[in-house]
């Protein structure tokens, strides 16, 4: 019994050492240079839907994949910065940044439970959550 016990405990600890949040790195190819993704509930109906970052010759764009009943709807969220990181992360907040001209306090968004997230290594950040009908962008650092 106190064998089970102290094994039950171990797995409990390595698993909550484990990050929810999933980042991409950009990579060099041809014709698409990169593509990375996360997967996550973004709209609130228990079903997991998908963000892309797709590097193409042209452009970077940041893609959202919407399942429903029988299909996936896609919105184009960005073209996307170079070198911007792609996460997904559990939260029902974003809070966006008071910086900019003009802002002078800050403004909390509720989300549905889940948001996109760009960031910029050097520091800016973008959040992306479904407001019922489409995304809305949220800038949370410049």
């Amino acid at each position: 019994m106190k064998k089970c016990i102290f094994c039950c405990i171990g797995i409990l600890f390595i698993l909550g050492s484990f990050r929810t949040d999933a980042t991409s790195l950009p990579a060099s190819g041809s014709p698409l240079k990169n593509i990375s993704s996360c997967q996550l509930d973004f709209d609130g109906d228990n079903e997991s839907d998908i963000a892309l970052l797709v590097e193409t010759f042209k452009s970077i764009e940041l893609i959202a994949l919407i399942k429903t009943a029988k299909k996936y709807n896609a919105y184009i969220l960005s073209n996307v910065a170079l070198n911007m990181r792609l996460s997904c992360h559990i939260g029902r907040f974003v809070k966006e940044t008071s910086a900019g001209k003009g802002k002078k306090e800050s403004t909390i968004h509720k989300t549905h439970g889940t948001y996109i997230k760009l960031a910029h290594p050097e520091g800016s950040s973008v959040a992306y959550f479904w407001n019922g009908t489409g995304f809305t962008e949220v800038w949370m650092s410049d």
